[in-house]
């Protein structure tokens, strides 16, 4: 199971998650979470640090990454979520077949 936290800033949707912990989605995968067949988010931040180094990986809805603008720390500053959601295993293994046939149909 992987657990998101969704924060709603000026009308848009934005996820944050640890992608330490298992599973670090891939573009397609992204693109399903952010879809209207998954969860739904405007922009996606992924904790990929550590305790001596955090670091975060951003994406847009469409599954590219960006940089950290300040709206994302504004995110990140907030020591409560609008929602707390938890993914089931299951879209969890949809979501490691889209990046599977992503990366085959890229070969």
């Amino acid at each position: 199971m992987m657990v998101l936290h969704s924060y709603r800033i000026a009308g848009r949707e934005i996820l944050v998650f640890d992608g330490t912990k298992g599973y670090m989605p891939g573009a397609a995968a992204i693109r399903l979470l952010a879809g209207r067949k998954g969860v739904g988010a405007d922009r996606i931040i992924v904790y990929t640090g550590t305790k001596e180094i955090p670091s975060f990986r951003v994406f847009a809805a469409d599954g590219g990454e960006q940089t950290m603008t300040a709206e994302d720390y504004r995110v990140l500053s907030r020591s409560r979520a609008d929602f707390e959601l938890h993914v089931t295993d299951f879209f969890v293994g949809l979501m490691r077949e889209a990046d599977a046939r992503f990366a085959a149909a890229a070969c």
